[in-house]
């Protein structure tokens, strides 16, 4: 008997690592057990997969999201939604789920489990400059969820919705010998004794797999911080970029009053991608907030190197 052949795009948004794979080609109730099958080595590889629906009559494509870190669901990945607005239109992605790409700019609204997701691709000549994605159904998720600051370990924290989100100078104050220009063994211990302290307070039902950590010392002093998201310290899954934990972060510096507020628009540069060695990287991260009386309303952002990797087909297990 033939084995079951998925086919796959593989991309990356500054080194989060994101598989593109066509749910219609996976057997009801194997969701889970053939995305993380397809994450896990020797296979493809990754941080998360999205299995994507083709839309019916003029709905929203639709999306379910598999994490390699909380070995389970999430309900939307931020990094996804770049690669995936980049495949649309860069491959034959947008004609296998019936999508119109339309230059200079192709909208398309992703059904997630957060709620939707609308997407903006510019692109020229079928080649894309820039993907927005907007977040507003995430931001409401994370406020649904609880926000709190808290204390872990003698650190001062935030609580984002399912996010731990720290800014590493907090960390500091409490554990001055260790940095995070390099994220060594010491360091990395520190962050796990942190994030099992969040564990023992029970503030999530699961144990935690959203971890953002960042500051507001960028080497480039145009830019507004610096940040990466050491999710699961305990079995090495550190991503150098995160679009969620990016609008969790901006939640937290709002909600903790680290810069001045108005109502209206606030534009945060972070510092992100590349390796895993230390906070910060080589790209850019653009995150556009909404306040309003002191609170996030609305979020977008979009990552400054978003790349397709690979195309082709996986095989699986019976």
């Amino acid at each position: 008997m033939p084995r079951e052949r998925l086919s796959f795009i593989k991309g990356h948004m500054g080194g989060n690592e994101i598989l593109l794979l066509d749910g219609h080609q996976i057997a009801k109730g194997r969701e889970l057990e053939v995305g993380l099958f397809a994450l896990n080595a020797p296979n493809i590889g990754g941080h998360q997969a999205g299995l994507l629906y083709k839309s019916e009559s003029n709905a929203p494509l639709k999306a379910r999201i598999v994490d390699a870190a909380s070995r389970g669901f999430i309900a939307v990945c931020g990094g996804f939604t770049q690669v995936l607005g980049r495949a649309l239109v860069e491959t034959d992605l947008s004609e296998k789920l019936d999508v119109e790409v339309t230059e200079p700019v192709t909208q398309v609204v992703l059904e997630t489990d957060a709620g939707p997701i609308p997407i903006e691709v510019k692109s020229n000549n079928r080649r894309v400059e820039r993907v927005d994605t907007s977040m507003k159904s995430f931001v409401v998720e994370c406020y649904e969820v609880g926000i709190e600051a808290i204390r872990l370990n003698g650190v001062k924290a935030m609580r984002v919705g399912k996010f731990l989100a720290v800014n590493a100078d907090e960390i500091n104050r409490q554990y001055p010998e260790i940095g995070f220009e390099i994220l060594d063994d010491k360091t990395l211990t520190i962050l796990k004794k942190l994030q099992d302290a969040f564990d023992s307070h029970r503030y999530l039902k699961r144990r935690n797999a959203d971890f953002a950590l960042y500051d507001l010392d960028p080497l480039n002093p145009t830019n507004s911080g610096r940040a990466i998201f050491p999710h699961r310290i305990s079995t090495g899954s550190i991503e150098p970029a995160c679009g969620t934990g990016t609008v969790a972060v901006g939640i937290a510096i709002v909600e903790q009053g680290e810069v001045e507020l108005s109502d209206g628009a606030l534009e945060f540069y972070f510092e992100s991608g590349g390796d895993i060695s230390s906070i910060g990287g080589p790209e850019v991260t653009t995150l556009k907030l909404q306040i309003k009386a002191g609170k996030v309303v609305d979020a977008s952002f979009s990552h400054s190197l978003v790349e397709i990797l690979a195309m082709g087909t996986l095989t699986l297990h019976p």
